[in-house]
């Protein structure tokens, strides 16, 4: 019986214990919400930064280069192409700066692959980007030139 009484005394709760649990549960309930709300804010920013990738490959120059990556057309001046070596750099730039942004987090792979795999991946299999890559980093001396781009390409390789 005595047991009884010391458990039913020990059982109430006091008012300030009370607060104590609601303090609790409102700080996890707002850490929660922030949470959520960093996630959402993390996908804005992500999607906002998607729109200027894509900007950047719809320019007038980049979206001809793509034009005529994807339907097997000559690239290069030297080959009958409308391009120098400036303007492939300036489109292989893009991808380099989109892979930049992939590894630090700030877009998402989902993303990446669903607005630009298939340019990415056409270009990754033209010889004569792929050959002018080798080409640049024999003459610079810089093994790793494009190496973002390249890394990017082989990622998209492997989803799919």
């Amino acid at each position: 019986m005595e047991l009884l009484k010391l458990l039913k005394n020990h059982s109430r709760i006091t008012f300030e214990q009370y607060l104590r649990i609601f303090e609790v549960s409102a700080v996890f309930a707002g850490v929660v919400f922030a949470g959520v709300q960093l996630n959402h804010v993390r996908l804005m920013q992500s999607a906002q930064l998607m729109l200027s990738f894509n900007e950047d490959l719809n320019s007038e120059k980049n979206s001809k280069i793509i034009y005529a990556v994807e339907e097997g057309l000559p690239v290069f001046q030297e080959n009958g192409g409308q391009f120098n070596a400036n303007d492939v750099d300036k489109y292989l730039s893009v991808y380099e700066l989109l892979n930049n942004a992939r590894d630090a987090g700030l877009i998402t792979d989902d993303m990446m692959y669903n607005a630009f795999s298939f340019s990415l991946m056409k270009t990754h299999q033209n010889k004569e980007i792929e050959d002018y890559i080798i080409q640049q980093r024999m003459k610079y001396g810089e093994p790793l030139l494009f190496d973002g781009y390249e890394r990017l390409a082989k990622s998209v390789e492997l989803i799919n």
